[in-house]
């Protein structure tokens, strides 16, 4: 079983992966949005599933979450109103839909959702805006690459200590790989595109882009164990759902939006 996975997350990544080039130096601002919000959207049907909202307040999940990603992706003000717009209607709606039991409980899931996929998966796509953007989106997505396969295949060969008990398969050594695979990643985008004097800030970024791509990892995976789910889809042969795939962008994408704010390279 363990092979056969191995084989499918391989052979996917070698499909996928060419395509995600193609698009970040290839089509144009607004497809790049486009495959961002099949992602979002994606990750919201599974957390709703995992979560168990169903019907009418699953829709309102996808429109309120729609609207957000929208709003973060092209506008930088952050304008408080919106997101005291976004609270009202959120608890408005699901005092009539969700009932009064576990009221809280509803609202917090929505907000939250809000806030953890669309919110944060917005900062990638506003990479965009920054001198050489589709550049800084690639080194993004290499990061993610080679973290999650240095830490899944040294892991998988050499880990022997466990990390914790919220993803009881990541090992210590699992976490050394990916920040060697985030570091490497660092080296390879400043050989090819940046060419900057300042190893050091992309260096720092590499290591801090592993530890933060692991703790995404790990929120994705305190999910799914509230709710005892394995794994949150079965869409992408290999690696799983949406979020399975993507936890790991969603809070990296934050981190680097930070660094190439700093332009320093």
């Amino acid at each position: 079983m363990e092979k056969s996975n191995t084989f499918y997350r391989v052979i996917t990544a070698a499909v996928l992966i060419p395509v995600a080039i193609l698009f970040v130096f290839k089509a144009p601002a607004y497809l790049i949005f486009a495959l961002l919000y099949i992602i979002m959207f994606g990750c919201v049907i599974e957390f709703a599933r995992i979560e168990k909202i169903q019907g009418i307040e699953r829709l309102f999940l996808l429109l309120t979450c729609s609207a957000t990603l929208f709003y973060a992706s092209f506008d930088f003000s952050y304008d408080i109103a919106y997101w005291a717009s976004l609270f009202v209607a959120i608890s408005v709606l699901l005092l009539f839909t969700s009932g009064y039991k576990s009221y809280v409980s509803h609202v917090g899931k929505h907000l939250f959702c809000n806030l953890y996929l669309p919110l944060l998966l917005s900062f990638s796509y506003k990479l965009l805006n920054f001198y050489m953007g589709r550049e800084w989106l690639f080194y993004l997505l290499l990061v993610n690459w080679l973290t999650d396969t240095f830490a899944f295949f040294v892991g998988t060969r050499f880990g022997r200590h466990k990390m914790t008990a919220i993803s009881p398969k990541k090992s210590v050594e699992g976490l050394f790989g990916g920040i060697f695979g985030a570091v490497l990643a660092s080296v390879i985008i400043n050989l090819l595109f940046f060419n900057s004097k300042n190893w050091g800030f992309l260096l720092i970024l590499g290591v801090l882009g592993a530890l933060v791509g692991q703790v995404g990892d790990l929120v994705e995976s305190g999910i799914k164990r509230s709710e005892n789910v394995k794994d949150s889809g079965t869409v992408i042969p290999g690696h799983g759902g949406f979020l399975d795939r993507f936890d790991s962008l969603i809070f990296t994408g934050f981190l680097f939006y930070i660094f190439a704010s700093l332009r320093v390279i």
